[in-house]
């Protein structure tokens, strides 16, 4: 059995339970994971390596996940994914995403969306 090649991704969410479930389930679905718990953290990484897919939850309480969603829209080659609470005021900022994922959702079904987008 061959295994899924390795896609680097970044987490950037501060929900700590939550962002460990998701390490955990992006582990096994062999990603090579980053993350980060606010946005100064998560640009930096940003700008020191490539990702393929970013996980983003923009309701982070230091209030940057809105400045990191900036950053990504004119990062065109990472594929975004939000995984949070819908927020109206962010509607033109999410269609900067690949998808949207609204809490609560399963981490091993966000792995599972994640992977489409590697390589891409």
């Amino acid at each position: 059995m061959s295994l899924a090649p390795s896609c680097p991704a970044l987490i950037v969410h501060d929900d700590g339970p939550f962002r460990k479930a998701l390490i955990a389930a992006l582990d096994q679905n062999h990603f090579t994971v980053t993350s980060s718990t606010d946005g100064p953290e998560a640009l930096k990484a940003l700008n020191e390596r490539c990702f393929s897919v970013v996980l983003l939850g923009v309701d982070l309480k230091t209030g940057r996940g809105l400045a990191t969603l900036e950053y990504l829209r004119d990062k065109r080659r990472t594929s975004l994914i939000i995984v949070g609470i819908p927020n109206p005021k962010l509607r033109d900022y999410a269609k900067t995403a690949v998808e949207t994922l609204v809490k609560p959702v399963d981490p091993s079904y966000v792995a599972r969306r994640a992977r489409v987008y590697c390589g891409h």
